[in-house]
């Protein structure tokens, strides 16, 4: 098997159902060359047979990182989905996101050096979510959720998001990390996701903001790089008191461009076998 060019890398917890949706969506992708990293922040509900068993059948390299659950650890897994990863290129995204048969495509087109590339998502409803499962989705149907509506909201988030990219807006345009690629080499000059970020929020700005530090500038394509977003209630730390405190982390005036805790403590030492 060749070497991908991409790392796709799928951030889960508990939610097996989710995942088989997700993962059957990157059997119907139009390009290949990619693997994909599962990053489980501990969970216990079969995510590892749902891995194992898509693995089984998938025609490309797929790995299972896990950790157990001590809280919220968005961070701490994705870096260690990082430091797994075999590829030069590294797309985030998250179990509740079905992509589009065109979303690796999309991102290796539009892809350019010392850029991150910012996709867009469909955002399903529950009564639509409730309508798919694998089989459904191995057949498209989600697809048809991207409507005329759709279409024209996610041409005016591309030119909002073009429009603060060209000023320079702080803490924009938004990198959700259910669609956003970059270069991994840039990830390592980083030291990745910071994870003094516990709970939900600002942990995706974060990194965004710490690449632009050494050059790389985002770039959008949420119009034509599309996920589409299973619907389920919010987040359980997406609390008051959370939000303030990773809200103030990510605006303090003194953050560095390497962050102090990061990728490096996951990463294996050069000729350690």
């Amino acid at each position: 098997m060749a070497a991908p060019w991409l790392s796709v890398i799928v951030n889960t917890y508990n939610r097996a159902a989710f995942l088989r949706n997700c993962l059957e969506g990157y059997l119907r992708q139009t390009a290949g060359g990619f693997e994909i990293v599962v990053a489980d922040d501990g969970s216990t509900d079969g995510t590892a047979e749902v891995v194992a068993s898509f693995a089984a059948r998938a025609p490309f390299a797929v790995r299972h990182v896990w950790h157990e659950h001590q809280g919220h650890r968005r961070a701490a897994i994705l870096n260690k989905g990082i430091a797994a990863a075999q590829a030069p290129y590294v797309l985030f995204t998250d179990a509740d996101s079905i992509p589009a048969a065109d979303l690796v495509a999309m991102h290796q087109r539009h892809r350019e050096p010392r850029r991150m590339l910012i996709g867009g998502c469909v955002r399903l409803t529950a009564e639509q979510t409730a309508g798919l499962e694998p089989t459904a989705v191995a057949r498209g149907e989600h697809e048809r959720f991207l409507d005329r509506r759709w279409r024209r909201r996610l041409w005016l988030k591309h030119l909002k998001n073009c429009w603060q990219i060209w000023i320079r807006k702080k803490r924009r345009p938004h990198n959700l990390g259910l669609n956003y690629s970059v270069a991994r080499e840039h990830l390592l000059a980083i030291n990745g996701y910071d994870e003094d970020y516990r709970g939900w929020g600002n942990a995706d700005g974060d990194v965004r903001r710490r690449l632009r530090m050494i050059g790389v500038e985002p770039k959008s394509a949420c119009h034509r790089a599309i996920v589409f977003h299973q619907h389920h209630p919010p987040d359980p730390t997406r609390t008051p008191e959370i939000r303030a405190r990773n809200q103030a982390l990510s605006r303090r005036p003194d953050i560095p461009a390497y962050c102090a805790r990061g990728l490096d403590q996951h990463l294996q030492p050069v000729g350690a076998s």
